[in-house]
């Protein structure tokens, strides 16, 4: 029996590496992830049996029993005589974790936010909230939401909650609410003060979209209101753009995933609500609309009571020194040219110039002749069309951003060119440039199908003379002066 001894606080990993047949064992509990490709090496290195039974909703008791049942000996468990057929423990008859130890406060919110999954009554679970936490940190609930996910459960499933773990956190005062310290008095031109400058101004646009649809049943009052929040697309994109890669590097991935994928949804909503709106469709459109400025109005208070403290608590200075040169790269949203930052201004000056000296000075020799990094810079101003260069390692080395379709934030430089991409996004673009790599694709045109203004996105792979790979060029083309053009040369076409 001693040899066959496992323990339930150790890794997924080094357990099925040991004992190859608990892998089985695990796929009958309800495991079935543990077969993917890579899950052990990854997530199974993390994730303990114990995490691993409280993620999938597994009853530590019925795991214990089936792996006795296959002679192992469970240490880590007390309960020798558990049943495989015992019912499930309710999350609500866990053992109390301590909320002394952080630890325990982890484990206590992680329960807390499983219950809401499960369906369990909002104000029951937020009662026992208030009641137990004296404050939480927004680090707190950021890895509260990273530990359900790395323990298993689907960046989406973790999504459509997204609405709800922010409630849990709802009606609050403002004393209970807790403050990172040093997050008051930030300079007026800050990107956290440019954030919540724009969610004051989205709340009041809010304000007034809904005192239309008290005052109003018609479509032609409402419509304009509602297309007023499409500037939401700009403020989304400097804080997914700019601050969430930040957050990626110093390991909060989860969170960001989960934020970003409800602000893709939230746009699109708006998109589609828009170009559906008429006279005929408005009632219909109703309860789409309010639940739409409910999830916008969630989404600020997320922003400011747990995103942005944990910017606040993790980024140094010249990384918000970066994220404030960057911020007019997305244009600004429901406010004007937000005050000046002067230590930004002064920082951004003084980056600029080396590259000034390299403007006048660098000379490039290319194999038809020789340019000067000035006349290049110029030449490329000219290009009706933004490039982006991937080199071999999956990093962002070099873009032009003439056309301005997407917005291109000088701090993608050098990153990982899927950290500045929505998730959904992420496994598309890795398995192209692996297809690059591979030589099985070289080249890969997508159309954004736009009546007014179609947009063309072509990748195409990049291969020295010796056919080696050395990375991917993105060039986005937009053909909104063209397609007038083009619809004059059709009607002049004889018949």
């Amino acid at each position: 029996m001693d040899d066959k001894r496992i323990n339930l606080d150790a890794s997924v990993h080094d357990t099925v590496e040991a004992f190859p047949e608990v892998k089985d064992i695990m796929v009958e509990l309800g495991f079935s992830e543990i077969v993917k490709p890579g899950m052990l090496d990854t997530v199974g290195r993390i994730m303990t049996l114990r995490t691993g039974s409280a993620a999938k909703g597994v009853d530590v008791g019925k795991m214990a029993a089936a792996f006795q049942e296959h002679g192992f000996a469970v240490d880590g468990y007390d309960d020798a005589v558990a049943q495989p057929d015992a019912p499930r423990a309710d999350s609500a008859q866990e053992p109390a974790p301590d909320l002394e130890t952080p630890e325990g406060r982890q484990q206590r919110l992680e329960q807390l936010v499983r219950r809401l999954s499960a369906g369990e009554d909002l104000e029951s679970v937020r009662a026992e909230f208030v009641a137990e936490f004296a404050s939480v940190s927004a680090e707190e609930i950021a890895q509260a939401e990273q530990n359900l996910i790395t323990g298993g459960m689907p960046v989406s499933e973790v999504q459509q909650l997204c609405d709800v773990h922010s409630a849990l956190f709802h009606g609050r005062t403002e004393d209970e609410v807790c403050h990172v310290a040093g997050s008051d008095g930030l300079p007026a031109g800050h990107p956290v003060n440019v954030l919540k400058r724009e969610n004051d101004a989205l709340l009041a646009a809010l304000d007034r979209l809904e005192a239309e649809l008290t005052q109003s049943a018609a479509a032609a009052q409402v419509k304009p209101a509602l297309e007023q929040l499409k500037g939401i697309k700009s403020h989304y994109g400097k804080k997914e753009e700019l601050l969430m890669p930040l957050l990626y590097d110093y390991g909060f991935t989860g969170p960001s995933d989960v934020m970003w994928g409800v602000d893709d949804e939230i746009v699109h909503e708006l998109g589609a609500i828009c170009r559906s709106l008429t006279e005929d469709a408005y009632a219909e459109l109703l309860p789409r609309i309010t639940a739409l400025t409910a999830r916008m109005r969630e989404m600020v208070f997320k922003e400011e009571q747990i995103f942005l403290p944990l910017c606040l608590e993790h980024l140094t200075n010249e990384e918000w020194l970066a994220a404030y040169r960057d911020l007019e790269e997305f244009g600004w949203a429901f406010i004007s040219r937000p005050p000046r930052w002067l230590e930004g201004d002064v920082w951004v000056a003084s980056q600029l110039a080396p590259a000034n000296d390299a403007l006048e000075n660098g000379k490039i020799q290319l194999p038809t002749g020789e340019v000067s990094v000035r006349e290049l810079t110029a030449i490329l101003k000219l290009l009706p069309l933004d490039l982006t260069f991937i080199d071999a390692d999956e990093r962002t080395r070099f873009f032009t951003n003439e056309g301005k379709v997407f917005a291109r934030p000088l701090s993608c430089l050098g990153r990982e060119v899927w950290s500045c991409h929505p998730p959904q996004l992420v496994p598309m673009i890795k398995g192209m440039l692996a297809e690059f790599k591979a030589k099985t694709r070289t080249y890969v045109e997508r159309w954004i199908p736009n009546p007014a203004n179609p947009v063309r996105v072509v990748y195409a792979a990049v291969y020295d003379d010796e056919g080696v790979y050395i990375g991917t060029l993105e060039m986005v083309q937009q053909f909104s002066e063209l397609v007038p053009k083009l619809d004059e040369i059709i009607a002049a076409q004889p018949r």
